[in-house]
C-alpha cells in the first residue's frame, strides 16, 4: 500500500509538471496567436511569421499558419503527432521534403493552397503523403501546376486514405494519359474548377463520386468518358461556354450519375437519354430551342427538370412522356406560346411548375391530377376561361401576375385553390359571383389593378377562409355617403379578421380627396358628431378653460408666495450674519479696552507725591503744566496720545474714535490760545525717577543738607527716556491700515 501511494504521488508530480511547462509554453505562443480555451486550437494567420512558432504543445489539434512569410517547410510539425487539422495556405513553400509529414499520423486536413509549388515533383507526391494514414482532406488549388497529362510514376500522388483533391485554379489544361487518380485509391472529390482545362481523358477511379470541373474551356467529352468512374453520382460541368453535348446514340452515358449541372453551356438539346438514374438535372441558360418527342422517355427516376432561360419555342404533348417520377419543372423565361392540354398528364407526380416569361395568350384546360403550384406571371395571357381551372383539381398556388387579364369570368371553380395572384393586370370589376366557386380561398391579390368603384363585403360570403385581401394602388372612388363603403372598411380592416392595412386604401377621386386614404377622407362624414359644433362640447370646454386658468392662477401665486418666503428667508440670514459680525467687533472692541486699561500703568503710581518742604524748595516753573513730563519751553513740548487704529467698517471708526476720546486730553497753549490734544507720555519706569532726583527742589534740598546752596537751577530734560518696565500693546501708526488680526 506504502508503495502503490508513493507511485500514485510520483505520477501526480509528473502530471503536474508537464501541466506546468504546457501552460507556460502555451502562454507564450497565446501571446503571439490566438487560442481557443483549452488550448488545442491555435490560429497563427497574418503574423508575418517565418516558421511555426516554439513552445506548441504536442495537445494542439488545429494549427493556423496561413498568410505568413514561411519560405521553407517547418521542421518543427514532426513532434506535433496529435494534430489534425494544418493550413499552410498563403505562404512562400516552393517545395516539400519527403519526410515532412512522417509523424502526423493523425492529420485528417492539409491545405497547401496559394504556395509557389511549380512542378509535381516539388511536393514529393510518392512519398509525402503516405505517413499520413487519416489524411482526408488535400487543399492544392491557386498553384501552378500546368498540367496532370502523361505523370509519369514519380508524379502520381499516392495516399490510401485520402478522400478530397481539390486543385482548383492550378492552371491545368489538360488531363490525359495515366489517370491522375491511381494512386488514391479511396477518391471520393476531385475538384479542377477555373482550370483551363480543354478535355479530360483516361480519368480513372472506381471510388471516385463527385467531379467538379466547372468555368473551363471544355468543348467536348467522349461519349465513353465517364463510363471510367462506375461510382460517379455528381457531375458539374457549368460555365463552359464551348460545351456541346451529342445528341445522338454516342451521347454521355453513366448508369451512376444522379446530378448533372450544365448550366451557362452551349447547348441545343439536353441529351439526357444516357442517364437512366439522373434525379436532378440542371440545363438552363443554354441554347435549346426545340424539345422533341419522347425527348426525356428514358429519364424514368428524374425527380428536378430546369429548362429555364433557353429558346424553347414549342412542346408537343408527348415530349414529357416518361418523366413519371418528375416533381418540379421550371419552362420560364423561354418561347413557348402553347401548351398542349394532356402534355402534363404524362408527369403524374408533377407539383410545380413555372411558365413564367412565355409567351402565352391563355390559361387553356391544363390537365394534372398532382399539380399544386403554377406560375404563370409576366406572359402575355389576356383570357382566363371558367372552365380553366377544372382540370387541376389539386391545385393549390395560381400566379397570374402581370399580365392582360381584363375579366374574371363569373363562377370560376377550384375547390382547392388557396391562393390566387392577380397584381398588376387590367381588371377593373367584380360582382357576387366572381369568387362564389373558390370556398377555400384564402388569399386574394388584385394590386395596381383598376377598380373604381367600392366593394361590398357581400362579395365573399362564400369564402370564410379569407384571410388576406391586397387591395392597394387602385383607382378608388370615395363617395363617404355611400354606407357600403364603411360597411367594407370596417370588413377590411378590422379585427379580428383584418385582411388588409388601412394605409393601403388610398382615395383617387374625387379631387378633393386625392391621396387620402379612405379613414382620413371620410372620417368627419363617418364621425358627424366630432365635425359640427356641440353645445355640450362648448359648456364643457367653457368649464375645463376656466378650471385650467383657476389652477394657473393658484400655481402663480402659490410660486410667488414661494419665492417671497424664499426671499425672506435669505434676508433674515443676512441680517443675522451682520449683526454677528457686529457683535464679534464689539467684543473685539471692548476686550482691546480692557487689555489698553490694564496693561498702561499711571505715572502717579510710580512716584511718591512730594512733602510740603519739598514742595516749596521745587522750582517756579514759567508756564503751567499738568505734569512733570511737559517741564520746559513749549517747542519742546510732544502732543500726548495713542496712536489711532483704523478698521474697516462704521464699528471699527466708532471704536477708535471712544479710544482716542479716552486717552487724549485737551491741553491750553499760552502763546495761540488754542486747545491742543496733548499725548501723555508713553514710557514710565525708572527714568522718570531719576527725573525727579535731579529736579532743581530736590537738589537745593540736598545741596542744604550739605551746607551748599546754589541760586541757579539746571532742568536738563532727557531726550530719550528708558524703556519702561511694563510690556506696551503695540501701537499702530495712523498711515497703517489695522487689520482683524491686529485685534
Amino acid at each position: 500500500m506504502i508503495l502503490l501511494r508513493i507511485l500514485s504521488l510520483f505520477f501526480i508530480t509528473l502530471a503536474n509538471s508537464d501541466l506546468l511547462e504546457f501552460d507556460d509554453s502555451s502562454n507564450e505562443v497565446c501571446l503571439i496567436c490566438i487560442c481557443n480555451m483549452d488550448k488545442t486550437s491555435v490560429d497563427c494567420s497574418r503574423r508575418g511569421l517565418t516558421d511555426v512558432p516554439e513552445g506548441i504543445h504536442t495537445k494542439v489539434k488545429k494549427l493556423n499558419m496561413s498568410n505568413n512569410e514561411i519560405f521553407s517547410f517547418p521542421k518543427n510539425l514532426k513532434r506535433l503527432n496529435n494534430l489534425n487539422s494544418l493550413d499552410l495556405s498563403g505562404n512562400q513553400l516552393s517545395e516539400i521534403p519527403e519526410e515532412a509529414f512522417n509523424n502526423l499520423t493523425a492529420l485528417e486536413v492539409l491545405n497547401l493552397s496559394r504556395n509557389h509549388f511549380e512542378s509535381w515533383l516539388q511536393i514529393n507526391p510518392n512519398e509525402v503523403l503516405q505517413p499520413m494514414t487519416n489524411l482526408k482532406i488535400l487543399d492544392l488549388s491557386f498553384n501552378k501546376f500546368g498540367t496532370m497529362g502523361n505523370l509519369a510514376n514519380q508524379e502520381l500522388l499516392i495516399s490510401p486514405s485520402l478522400e478530397t483533391l481539390i486543385l482548383d485554379n492550378c492552371e491545368i489544361e489538360s488531363v490525359h494519359g495515366r489517370s491522375p487518380l491511381s494512386g488514391l485509391i479511396n477518391i471520393r472529390v476531385f475538384k479542377l474548377n477555373n482550370n483551363p482545362l480543354i478535355g479530360f481523358q483516361n480519368l480513372i477511379s472506381p471510388t471516385l463520386k463527385s467531379l467538379y470541373v466547372s468555368n473551363c474551356r471544355l468543348s467536348y467529352i467522349s461519349p465513353n468518358e465517364l463510363s471510367y468512374l462506375p461510382s460517379l453520382v455528381y457531375l458539374k460541368m457549368s460555365h463552359n461556354y464551348r460545351l456541346e453535348l451529342s445528341s445522338t446514340v454516342n451521347s454521355l452515358f453513366s448508369v451512376s450519375l444522379r446530378y448533372l449541372d450544365i448550366s451557362y453551356c452551349n447547348i441545343n438539346q439536353p441529351s439526357l437519354k444516357g442517364f437512366p438514374n439522373l434525379r436532378k438535372a440542371i440545363i438552363n441558360h443554354n441554347m435549346i430551342r426545340f424539345l422533341s418527342s419522347n425527348e426525356f422517355n428514358n429519364n424514368t427516376k428524374l425527380e428536378h427538370l430546369d429548362l429555364s432561360y433557353n429558346n424553347v419555342a414549342s412542346v408537343m404533348g408527348d415530349t414529357f412522356r416518361g418523366l413519371t417520377s418528375l416533381k418540379f419543372l421550371d419552362l420560364s423565361w423561354n418561347q413557348i406560346a402553347h401548351i398542349p392540354e394532356n402534355s402534363l398528364v404524362e408527369m403524374p407526380a408533377l407539383t410545380q411548375i413555372k411558365l413564367a416569361r412565355n409567351y402565352l395568350t391563355r390559361v387553356g384546360h391544363l390537365k394534372s391530377t398532382s399539380l399544386a403550384i403554377i406560375d404563370m406571371s409576366s406572359c402575355e395571357i389576356n383570357l382566363l376561361g371558367k372552365d380553366s381551372l377544372e382540370g387541376l383539381p389539386s391545385l393549390v398556388d395560381l400566379d397570374l401576375s402581370h399580365n392582360l387579364i381584363s375579366s374574371i369570368p363569373e363562377s370560376i371553380s377550384s375547390n382547392t385553390l388557396k391562393y390566387l395572384n392577380l397584381n398588376y393586370n387590367r381588371l377593373s370589376s367584380v360582382n357576387n359571383f366572381t369568387f362564389f366557386m373558390l370556398p377555400r380561398l384564402t388569399g386574394l391579390g388584385v394590386i395596381g389593378n383598376r377598380f373604381t368603384t367600392i366593394w361590398s363585403r357581400f362579395y365573399f360570403l362564400s369564402n370564410p377562409y379569407l384571410e388576406r385581401l391586397d387591395l392597394s394602388d387602385n383607382l378608388w372612388r370615395c363617395d363617404c355617403e355611400d354606407e357600403n363603403m364603411f360597411d367594407f372598411y370596417e370588413y377590411v380592416t378590422l379585427e379580428p379578421n383584418k385582411k388588409e392595412e388601412s394605409y393601403s386604401l388610398i382615395c383617387h377621386s374625387p379631387n378633393n380627396v386625392v391621396g387620402q386614404t379612405w379613414l382620413e377622407a371620410c372620417y368627419f362624414t363617418w364621425n358627424p358628431s366630432e365635425r359640427g359644433p356641440n353645445p355640450n362640447n362648448l359648456v364643457w370646454f367653457i368649464i375645463v378653460m376656466i378650471v385650467g386658468l383657476a389652477l394657473c392662477l393658484l400655481l402663480i401665486n402659490g410660486i410667488k408666495s414661494s419665492m417671497n418666503r424664499r426671499l425672506a428667508t435669505i434676508q433674515a440670514e443676512r441680517e443675522r450674519q451682520i449683526e454677528a459680525a457686529r457683535d464679534r467687533l464689539r467684543q473685539i472692541r471692548l476686550r482691546a479696552e480692557q487689555e489698553a486699561l490694564v496693561n498702561t500703568p499711571d505715572p502717579r503710581d510710580l512716584i511718591a507725591p512730594p512733602t510740603y518742604d519739598e514742595a516749596l524748595s521745587m522750582p517756579k516753573l514759567n508756564v503751567s503744566c499738568h505734569s512733570l513730563n511737559e517741564t520746559g519751553s513749549g517747542k519742546g513740548r510732544r502732543k500726548r496720545g495713542r496712536r489711532k487704529t483704523k478698521s474697516s467698517g462704521d464699528l471699527l471708526e466708532e471704536t477708535e474714535r471712544d479710544i482716542q476720546e479716552s486717552e487724549l486730553e485737551l491741553t491750553e497753549v499760552p502763546d495761540d490760545r488754542r486747545r491742543r490734544r496733548r499725548r501723555r507720555s508713553k514710557k514710565y519706569g525708572s527714568h522718570e525717577i531719576a527725573e525727579y532726583d535731579q529736579s532743581p527742589g530736590v537738589r537745593r534740598r540736598l545741596m542744604s543738607d550739605h551746607g551748599t546752596v546754589d541760586d541757579s537751577v539746571i532742568v536738563q530734560v532727557e531726550a530719550e527716556l528708558e524703556n519702561p518696565v511694563h510690556s506696551r500693546n503695540r501701537r499702530h501708526s495712523v498711515d497703517e491700515v489695522p487689520t482683524e488680526s491686529n485685534f
